[in-house]
């Protein structure tokens, strides 16, 4: 007897298996498109209500701070860097991941550039931003040897990190937690950071064309003092 799996195959039969391949097709594409994380496009509005919330939690606790400092990295590149905080031994400089960064976000802080999901699903780039901000560090380093700089990159609440943030990451909800961690880590205040600052502050006001704006108070002091 012929082989039954050699016999042709009916065309009524063949219209209904390819009927069937391009529904289950359809179905599988409708799943996983279901089933693909959506991405929270932030608008201007939305994103600048999360800039002002970070600053009123940050102003909360008392730290003294400097504010909106745009810095000229090279010759062609510029940095916002949004808060630069004077922690008890170090200082804190806070940057903002972009406002696209609202998905799915690969942040190695070993890796030269971070990769996340844009709103309209491609993947996008950005900078490290302690590669972003190496020449400021290195400036600093230089004037102020004994001073450690650490560096805080927010993302918007939105973002994925596919589980903990990284060490130098977090979502602008958690700002306020991640700066008493930070804190805490550091231990008593430190000397070098209390002599280092003000030269700093001056440093940096002048380097932003005198429009950064520092807020504040000292560690182990209560009221919070403006200086404009």
């Amino acid at each position: 007897m012929p082989d039954a799996s050699l016999l042709p195959i009916d065309p009524a039969d063949a219209v209904l298996i390819g009927t069937a391949a391009v529904i289950l097709l359809i179905l599988l594409m409708t799943v996983l498109r279901a089933a693909r994380p959506k991405v929270r496009k932030l608008n201007a509005r939305q994103y600048n209500a999360e800039l002002f919330k970070r600053r009123l939690a940050l102003d909360e606790l008392g730290f003294e701070a400097l504010h909106n400092i745009p810095l000229k990295t090279s010759k062609h590149r510029t940095a916002a860097i949004d808060h630069v905080v004077r922690l008890p031994d170090s200082i804190l400089l806070i940057v903002s991941a972009p406002a696209a960064a609202s998905g799915r976000v690969r942040a190695n802080p070993s890796a030269g550039q971070w990769r996340y999901a844009a709103p309209d699903h491609k993947v996008a780039t950005m900078l490290n931003p302690v590669i972003q901000l190496h020449p400021l560090i290195s400036a600093i380093r230089a004037r102020f040897p004994l001073v450690r700089v650490r560096v805080l990159a927010v993302f918007p609440n939105s973002a994925d990190f596919g589980g903990p943030p990284p060490k130098s990451c977090c979502r602008s909800a958690d700002l306020a937690d991640a700066v008493r961690a930070y804190a805490r880590e550091d231990g008593p205040p430190s000397h070098t950071v209390e002599t280092a600052w003000e030269p700093l502050c001056h440093a940096l006001q002048h380097a932003a064309g005198g429009r950064a704006n520092k807020a504040g108070s000292p560690p182990g002091t209560r009221r919070a003092r403006t200086v404009s």
